[in-house]
């Protein structure tokens, strides 16, 4: 297992990460790996490093692209929503679990979904913030429904995180109308920002705002 520590950029000059910052989890997309996500999301990263520490792990399965990684494996021509399992998401959310406490995660796609489903094990083991993988909250960007896996996500009645979903109109990989599906499990405090864009993790100014607003509140 791979882990990337978002490290300070070179024009923070003398900007150093605060002692007491919560730890954010971040959760690559299929075929992504952690550097190149941290690379990302090194705008938000920025902009946060005085209250976030950011981890980026590589996912638990081999993509054919050079460097590529997944949280669990698809047949050719198969969607996480389509498929009727997941293997190696059980590895995946024990990664997850053994790496925490986490007091957020950040997953776009595949990682958007390990989010949730991590969540939902949260919620449907009952255990106090204490107890939990994710202790406070989560940014799911471009997810979809996970069906095969989607028992727990099901039964989630009052979700004890606060959650912004981040759904793009014009995603054609993963629907958007599967990402509000997912974003109603998370109970009527579930913030949604919708963008204009496809399967991307939006990174313009009106998307920095959001994310911001969202974790200062923490």
């Amino acid at each position: 297992m791979r882990a990337v520590v978002a490290m300070a950029s070179p024009s923070d000059g003398a900007r150093t990460q605060r002692p007491n910052a919560r730890r954010m989890l971040a959760l690559h997309g299929k075929g992504g790996n952690a550097a190149s996500f941290e690379r990302a999301l090194r705008p938000l990263v920025d902009a946060t490093r005085d209250t976030w520490e950011w981890i980026f792990l590589d996912g638990t399965v081999s993509e054919l692209n050079p460097g590529g990684r997944g949280w669990w494996t698809l047949r050719p021509g198969e969607r996480s929503y389509s498929a009727t399992e997941l293997p190696g998401v059980d590895e995946s959310k024990e990664l997850v679990r053994s790496t925490g406490p986490w007091d957020g995660v950040f997953g776009f796609s595949q990682g958007a979904m390990l989010a949730a489903l991590v969540a939902a094990d949260d919620e449907a083991n009952a255990r106090g913030d204490s107890g939990c993988t994710v202790r406070e909250c989560a940014i799911i960007v471009g997810a979809a429904w996970p069906t095969c896996e989607a028992a727990k996500l099901e039964s989630m009645s009052t979700a004890r995180l606060q959650s912004l979903h981040v759904i793009g109109s014009k995603d054609g990989i993963n629907p958007p109308e599967q990402a509000r599906r997912l974003a109603s499990r998370f109970g009527a405090g579930a913030r949604v920002f919708e963008h204009d864009g496809g399967h991307i993790v939006p990174m313009d100014a009106d998307a920095l705002d959001t994310y911001k607003a969202f974790l200062d509140v923490k």
